[in-house]
């Protein structure tokens, strides 16, 4: 208490605690209203189902059974806002809106710590007011607490470290292995070891610094270690493969320059300021070294000089540039680009520096007006560099926009947003997955079943999920394994619906069950769902419950039926009369797959004909249509087919006549042609067309099996199809 009196009688003091806390004051507000209003988005479902799952386990354990390492120890800090106030949107950013603020402390005490208080308040304002901050303050995810965690580490480092306060050295080692744990990222601020062997020269390889360092990459090590041979979810996306071969391989590239020109776009005035601010340091360090007699505190600065025989530098402004340039050149030198999101979390060091060049530059502006006045007058020199700094910040931030920042709290899920300052530049809305979701959650029955695209974002409002919607086959993005013929999802082990026709037997399949589609803007997104989907769904507008307040999410409903197929293949593929096969006048009709002229009647489901050979089924389904108009008598089918041998089981293929199962056929474990038969009573046909349906245990492609390059997901090999009428 005494210390806290007698830090309040310095009036320099109670005006520092009154400025801050109106910075703090006003940054909070703007990331604080209406914080719950929005869906959660992106990723947002990652942070909810290993919150969710520590407060049912203790530990990340995801439905698949997988755990989620990725962002461990953020789902902790989400935990207790989640217990408080309950699973939702509001609890999970409310850690986030602390962090913020939380950041715009730790930088003004960085600024201060490493040059002053100039460079204390420009930094900590930029935080608070620029839109990019008040708009990660506000998401889920881990954007803000990563960045709040890295320039407290940063800190901590320095007071430890550089300043050579023990206890600080303690904090630094645990909040750079916390940070890492929060993203993995956080292990490049082991580049704070290089800068600091700089300043300490070789009495950085004494005891208090190696141990630390020792113990700090032995932990990066193990979560290196744990990333590339034991997680199954979560990994980065950048790393395809598992092992230290793909990790070196994803992370051994050519730099790309991707984040100095993403700043010079968002903020390029700062940019330039920042860039130059490297020839600054320069002169700054030529300056030190000419005027030798010059100390740092002469110029307000709490800078540590270097000396390297007769040159003086500014260690703490090079060990700023050091660390940002460096971590941003490492991050460029694998996959990780392409998105600004991925350096947001250095911005910290990036502002710092931009502050630092304007008080240097206000610093020489200043001394050059006391020697023009040929008066020196500390009031006057203190005058000057307060009015010229005020002034230049001004002029020279960018993203500062405070109708911008505080309409952010009131943006709706329909208006767009701006992508530079979104979790994704790709996404220009506030994707909405609540509506659909409580719906689903207030009116569905215990046995239906959801379907879902969005398959992080749903199932915190539905409760539940069954199918996961994803047809597409993003190089750098798969979190989706095969077992058998099925492709499940990681996270919640779900099957994960890869086809068309995969999407129709769901629905045809389960006609004694509700039906709950949910889809977003991936729906018109040909990379991430096949557009045959959409046009499937738009012919059954009566089946959509609602569209969301994205007006791109929508829901559909299929009720259960008692008879008959819920999905009409005719009213999906619509085929001309080209695409049937006739089987009118004729007793018996001989299909040749071998023939090109069989060519037009694949609808779905084969690939071109093969002269002389046959035609492969490629996938799980192939369909062709037959228009009938002798329903007096009973059709025979005999096919002679052969399977793509996987060595590992015996192919299976059910034959299906308009929705109906007529036959199953199993294929001995060779690649020899096999014939079989089956016959279609009368009453399963229909007037005009019928689909005859053909599906299969599995599909392989030749290359995996190491027959071949070839990548097609083959099944079955048809040589031709009898089909006769019988008496």
């Amino acid at each position: 208490m005494v210390k806290i009196k007698n830090y309040f009688k310095d009036i320099n003091n109670t005006l520092t605690f009154i400025f801050l806390t109106i910075i703090c004051i006003a940054g909070f507000i703007l990331r604080f209203r209406n914080l719950g209003y929005l869906s959660f988005w992106g990723d947002d479902g990652h942070t909810f189902v290993g919150t969710m799952s520590i407060l049912k386990y203790g530990f990340p354990k995801l439905p698949s059974g997988n755990i989620l390492w990725h962002g461990i120890f953020d789902y902790y800090l989400k935990a207790l806002p989640v217990l408080i106030f309950g699973a939702k949107e509001f609890s999970f950013r409310i850690v986030s809106v602390l962090s913020g603020i939380g950041t715009v402390i730790a930088v003004y005490f960085t600024g201060k710590e490493l040059a002053n208080k100039f460079v204390g308040f420009l930094g900590a304002s930029l935080i608070a007011f620029s839109t990019w901050y008040v708009q990660f303050s506000r998401e889920a995810r881990y954007y803000s607490d990563f960045q709040f965690f890295f320039i407290v580490s940063f800190l901590f480092f320095y007071l430890g470290f550089v300043k050579d306060k023990k206890p600080f050295r303690v904090l630094a080692v645990v909040f750079m292995i916390l940070t890492s744990l929060v993203h993995g990222i956080g292990m490049t601020l082991v580049f704070l070891f290089i800068a600091l062997l700089f300043y300490k020269g070789k009495k950085f390889f004494k005891k208090e610094i190696i141990t630390p360092l020792i113990t700090v990459i032995l932990m990066y090590a193990l979560q290196v270690i744990n990333q590339v041979f034991f997680w199954k979810v979560g990994r980065s996306f950048y790393v395809q493969g598992t092992g230290i071969r793909a990790l070196l391989t994803a992370y051994l590239k050519i730099p790309d320059p991707f984040y100095f020109k993403i700043m010079d776009i968002m903020f390029p005035k700062m940019y330039y300021v920042f860039m130059a601010g490297i020839i600054v340091l320069i002169i700054f360090a030529i300056f030190l070294s000419i005027r030798k007699k010059s100390t740092t505190e002469d110029l307000y600065l709490n800078e540590n000089v270097v000396k390297w025989g007769p040159v003086r530098w500014p260690f703490n402004m090079f060990m700023i540039y050091l660390t940002f340039i460096i971590i941003a050149v490492f991050l460029s030198l694998g996959r990780m680009y392409g998105q600004q999101r991925y350096i947001y979390f250095l911005m910290p060091l990036f502002i710092l520096g931009f502050s630092y060049v304007i008080y240097l530059v206000s610093l020489s502006m200043g001394m050059l007006i006391v020697k023009v006045i040929r008066k020196k007058s500390a009031k006057i020199f203190g005058i000057s560099i307060t009015v010229i700094f005020i002034i230049a910040s001004i002029l020279l931030i960018n993203g500062v926009n405070p109708k911008e920042s505080w309409a952010i709290a009131y943006k709706k899920h329909n208006e767009k947003v701006d992508v530079m300052y979104s979790i994704s530049n790709s996404w220009n809305v506030h994707r909405d997955a609540a509506t659909g979701g409580k719906y689903v959650a207030e009116h569905m029955q215990a046995d239906d079943i959801v379907i879902t695209i969005d398959i992080y974002n749903s199932p915190p409002y539905t409760g539940k999920v069954d199918y996961w919607l994803w047809t597409g086959n993003l190089v750098s993005w798969a979190p989706y394994h095969n077992e058998g013929s099925k492709v499940i999802d990681d996270t919640y082990g779900i099957e994960v619906i890869r086809s068309l026709m995969a999407f129709v037997n769901i629905l045809n399949e389960n006609t004694n069950k509700n039906i709950w589609v949910l889809t977003n803007q991936s729906l018109f997104t040909k990379e991430h769902v096949d557009p045959s989907i959409r046009k499937l769904l738009d012919n059954y507008k009566e089946n959509q419950v609602l569209t969301a307040r994205d007006d791109a999410s929508r829901l559909y409903y299929f009720p259960k039926i008692s008879l008959g197929q819920r999905i009409m293949l005719e009213k999906v593929f619509k085929p001309t009369a080209d695409n049937i096969i006739k089987v009118q006048e004729k007793d018996e009709i001989a299909f040749d797959f071998r023939n090109e002229a069989a060519g037009k009647y694949y609808i779905y489901g084969f690939s071109d004909v093969e002269k002389g050979v046959g035609t492969w089924a490629i996938g799980d389904t192939s369909i062709l249509f037959m228009n009938i108009n002798d329903l007096t008598k009973d059709l025979k089918f005999n096919v002679a087919a052969r399977p793509l041998d996987n060595k590992k089981e015996r192919q299976k293929v059910e034959v299906l006549i308009n929705g109906n199962k007529v036959s199953e056929f199993e294929f001995s474990q060779t690649n020899e042609f096999s014939g079989f038969e089956f016959t279609v009573s009368k009453q399963l046909l229909k007037q005009g067309i019928n689909d005859l349906v053909f599906k299969y245990k599995y599909s392989a492609t030749p290359k995996e099996l190491n027959i071949s390059n070839d990548g097609r997901k083959l099944s079955v090999l048809f040589q031709k199809m009898n089909i006769e009428k019988l008496p």
